[in-house]
């Protein structure tokens, strides 16, 4: 393992120090995972591929090392969170 990271006990993940940057959250309230687990994954993810940066200063930063990061907990929500970076889309 690298400096700053972790193993999990369940040795299925590492926890990893989070760069302090900027991030764009997608994000939907709680659900009922049995019902609407599935529609709540495609709501994100359209909400993301439709997401328009046109009328902002970012876009998402692709640069190599940088992670997107998600968080499902339906009792609490369902985040995708992404790094963005200053700049217009090319």
């Amino acid at each position: 393992m690298k400096r700053g990271e972790q193993e999990c006990t369940s040795g299925r993940s590492i926890l990893i120090d989070v760069p302090e940057a900027e991030y764009i959250v997608f994000e939907h309230g709680p659900f009922d995972y049995e019902r609407d687990n599935r529609g709540v994954e495609e709501t994100v993810d359209k909400a993301i591929a439709e997401f328009n940066f046109a009328d902002t200063a970012y876009r998402f930063d692709t640069s190599p090392g940088r992670l997107a990061y998600f968080y499902h907990d339906p009792a609490r929500f369902w985040k995708c969170i992404r790094p963005v970076r200053l700049g217009k889309t090319v």
